[in-house]
């Protein structure tokens, strides 16, 4: 079965990984874009907003943004009914898979269970895979790299890094391309 047009950014923190993705959409949309984000603006949390204003102000008006924390197979699917006769393919840019992950962990009663979150992360990566293969649309997906930083020495972080890990790739087996991000520098990564 021929894979999606799927294209997998993956980097570490400030490597240049969505600006890449950004890059890619600009050069190959033909059609009416939609910028899903995953991150959350919290007041406790001044440097996420900061960095959400970024991203916002990188983003050209045309481009619809769907702010989606977590279901994101169910909410994309219905953001995408809206382009069903628009002219052109439609691109979908999903920034990120990382801060995501982060969600469905605390979205959950007892975030240290191992085996809740990644039943919980398989069950949203395969709902999110499920919308990707059957919508016909181009797809960007960003994520960071998992222990390209420490890893956390705790449980959590632990848990985290595996439900992170598992994420990419399951998101990757069903990648087109699928790309590193080095200091803003593109290594190709072959199956």
């Amino acid at each position: 079965m021929d894979k999606p047009d799927l294209t997998l950014y993956l980097g570490g923190t400030r490597s240049g990984k969505s600006a890449r993705a950004e890059a890619r959409v600009f050069q190959r949309a033909d059609g009416p874009v939609l910028y899903v984000a995953t991150a959350e603006a919290r007041p406790d949390d001044p440097s996420m907003t900061e960095r959400i204003r970024r991203h916002r102000a990188r983003r050209p008006e045309n481009w619809r943004t769907l702010e989606c924390p977590l279901q994101l197979g169910e909410h994309i699917g219905t953001a995408l009914a809206e382009f069903r006769n628009t002219a052109g393919t439609p691109t979908v840019l999903l920034d990120c898979i990382t801060l995501w992950v982060s969600n469905i962990l605390f979205s959950l009663p007892d975030p240290e269970d191992l085996s809740s979150f990644e039943g919980a992360v398989r069950l949203e990566t395969e709902a999110l895979l499920d919308v990707i293969r059957s919508s016909g649309c181009q797809w960007v997906v960003v994520s960071g790299e998992t222990g390209l930083g420490g890893i956390e020495p705790t449980r959590l972080g632990r848990n985290y890094c595996d439900g992170l890990g598992l994420a990419n790739q399951l998101i990757a087996a069903q990648a087109r391309e699928a790309f590193r991000v080095v200091a803003g520098r593109l290594l190709k990564l072959e199956e």
